[in-house]
């Protein structure tokens, strides 16, 4: 259980072959594709690239009007949602299923339609804008109670309408009133102007607009039917049937919703047949052969060249060999039992390990399990946590990534209730009679027992460390990087321990001899890869200031305890809350089992999250840090990832 064993292989084949070929392949979906275009030796060979086809343009088109119908459609989408939608999950379809289903689905009709409502909603809708700025337009006008058009006929009079800053209003009226025959009136008031009305005779027309003008005066002509205010009911009676009209088309986009499931497949569809005709830019070709390389999983080879040879109906050379385990190359694909399998999320988030190294899920699940239950320490959490992912597991149509995070959870379950009940804590009551360990007074044995798990865990990264040198046939290189160290650390521990525990006088001295021979060593071989003497010696003096390193390393392992002891204070504390309030009455009932429920959830999240982070900080930094470089790239299938449906 470990990494998946690849082959390579070479492929050669009439290009009038491709498109089966690659449309098999998609189906069989475990072929990763290498790209040819990087291989520059190839290409001096003579060796062309294929051009991007012209269908992978026309399928972009497609999958935009497909996306734009999706994003309209689900504004109205009446399925189920939250609980309900997670128990039915996504429809799960084979390959051949969904192109079956997706060829008796004539969509263009349907999208042609959508386009002709949604473009009769987008013209209403600016007609709308429209209206509404002739409201806002005429709303500081409503004041004039009679037809505007009036305005413009009068014979011996002229008539101004406009906007002047409210700051100069009253020297306005003080010099408009020295004027004799005329008529001024402010109707309204905006943010920073005002609305007027002003009538003079035409004889006094230059010196009455000498006046406005000097006061900032601005020009508004009206263009209305009747009374300003008769005129906005009218842009309202037609504001009302643009609303209605949008409402039935929209109505009528609502009816078609029914296609939204069907919308989903032919989304997924598409992006399948772009990957399909994208994936030629991976390749080379010399007159009408296509060259082909890439890795297939080893326990699928047979299967891969059953696929190839159904889809040739000329001839064609394949080529299967075992992928080299020196290339950093070759595609990571992860193979575990069903508890490391939960955890792989951790290694792939970190980085995939190269092909010629070792998958470390199985190696840091057994420890991210008990150190994650220890950090919540409560086996009314872990029960919470076991009920309610087990519940889902066993009633939701999960996919794959949702059914492993639920699987990990409820493996991390069992942890936080044995370590809950070595604390003797339910929801951060006290269980008389039960707990091995009282964290909240017995803080130092749990710090001892935090430091004494971050040894175990660091010596058995170091262990890893020394199998892996073994493995590669270099023990020498064990004994330097990982023995010396061994004796160093423990030598230095079992001293240390001899100062505070009564140890036999020979035991102290074997402690030190132990430790002195192991930092000489780390001293004499730390730098040994520098070419003089001085190098090497400075390079082994710089490789034992590393033991500095452990010491930080070992302290970081008591967050063990302090998260431990945090989320149990918290819960205490909720529960005093909760006491407090049950002593004052029904109201205080009502009020405490609030507290308790939303407080408890509260307080489960935030160590859940925090017993998580730390976790996986102790696994990449200390853990990790030891032996582990990572650096693999993963085996892409085939396939686009599923965002609506299961293809299995």
């Amino acid at each position: 259980m470990a990494i998946v064993k690849m082959s390579s292989f070479s492929l050669f084949t009439f290009e009038s072959d491709r498109e089966r070929l690659l449309h098999e392949l998609q189906r069989f979906s475990y072929v990763h594709f290498t790209d040819l275009k990087a291989n520059s030796d190839l290409l001096d060979e003579g060796l062309n690239t294929l051009e991007v086809p012209v269908e992978v343009s026309a399928i972009d088109e497609k999958i935009q009007s497909v996306k734009t119908a999706l994003d309209l459609l689900k504004n109205y989408d009446d399925r189920e949602t939250g609980i309900k939608a997670m128990i039915k999950g996504k429809s799960n379809f084979t390959f051949e299923e969904l192109e079956k289903k997706v060829s008796e689905f004539d969509y263009d009709p349907v999208i042609m339609k959508l386009r002709e409502i949604t473009g009769k909603i987008d013209h209403l809708s600016q007609e709308e804008l429209k209206e509404k700025a002739v409201i806002e337009d005429l709303k500081p006008w409503k004041n004039l109670n009679f037809d505007v058009r009036l305005l413009k006929e009068f014979t011996y009079s002229e008539v101004f309408t406009g906007t002047v800053p409210k700051k100069l209003m009253d020297s306005l009226k003080n010099e408009l009133a020295e004027l004799k025959e005329s008529y001024f009136e402010q109707l309204s008031e905006g943010k920073d102007e005002a609305y007027i009305l002003g009538l003079t005779i035409k004889s006094q027309r230059d010196e009455f607009n000498e006046i406005l003008r000097n006061h900032s005066y601005t020009s508004v002509n009206l263009y209305t039917e009747g009374t300003p205010e008769e005129a906005i009911e009218s842009v309202r009676i037609k504001l009302t049937s643009i609303k209605e009209e949008k409402k039935n088309l929209q109505n009528e986009i609502k009816s078609m919703a029914g296609n939204l499931g069907k919308f989903e497949e032919v989304y997924e569809y598409l992006l399948n047949l772009r990957l399909r005709f994208a994936a030629e830019s991976n390749f080379l070709k010399t007159g009408s052969v296509n060259v082909i390389n890439g890795y297939v999983p080893t326990d699928k080879a047979d299967t891969f060249e059953k696929a190839v040879a159904e889809t040739q109906e000329g001839a064609y050379y394949l080529e299967i060999k075992p992928a080299d385990k020196e290339d950093d190359g070759v595609p990571i694909m992860l193979k575990n039992g069903k508890f490391s399998e939960s955890f792989e999320s951790l290694t792939t988030m970190y980085s995939l390990p190269t092909y010629g190294s070792l998958d470390p899920t199985p190696l840091f699940a057994p420890f991210f399990f008990a150190f994650f239950g220890m950090m919540i320490g409560d086996w009314g959490y872990g029960l919470i946590l076991f009920l309610g992912t087990g519940i889902v597991l066993k009633v939701a149509n999960l996919d794959k990534g949702q059914k492993l995070m639920m699987r990990f959870l409820f493996y991390l379950s069992f942890s936080t209730i044995i370590w809950g009940l070595i604390f003797g804590s339910f929801f951060g009551l006290a269980i008389p009679g039960v707990a091995l360990i009282t964290p909240a007074t017995e803080y130092q044995k749990l710090l001892i027992i935090s430091v004494i798990f971050g040894g175990i865990h660091l010596f058995y990264a170091l262990g890893i460390k020394a199998y892996l040198a073994f493995r590669e046939g270099k023990p020498l290189d064990a004994l330097y990087d990982v023995g010396f160290w061994y004796m160093a650390l423990m030598g230095a521990i079992v001293f240390l321990l001899t100062m505070f525990i009564p140890f036999a006088p020979a035991v102290k001295t074997i402690a030190l001899v132990v430790m002195v021979v192991g930092m000489a060593g780390i001293v004499l071989t730390g730098g040994r890869e520098n070419e003089s003497i001085v190098g090497k010696l400075a390079g082994g003096m710089y490789s034992l200031y590393g033991i500095s390193g452990y010491i930080g390393d070992f302290v970081s392992y008591s967050r063990l305890m302090a998260l431990g002891l945090a989320g149990g204070f918290i819960a205490t504390a909720i529960n005093m809350m909760v006491g407090m309030l049950f002593g004052m009455g029904i109201p205080g009932i009502i009020g405490g089992v609030v507290v308790f429920i939303f407080g408890q959830a509260f307080n489960l999240f935030l160590s859940a999250l925090s017993a998580y982070v730390h976790t996986s900080r102790l696994t990449y930094v200390e853990f990790f840090g030891k032996f582990y470089a990572g650096g693999g790239k993963p085996f892409k299938v085939f396939r686009n990832k599923s965002k609506y449906i299961n293809i299995e």
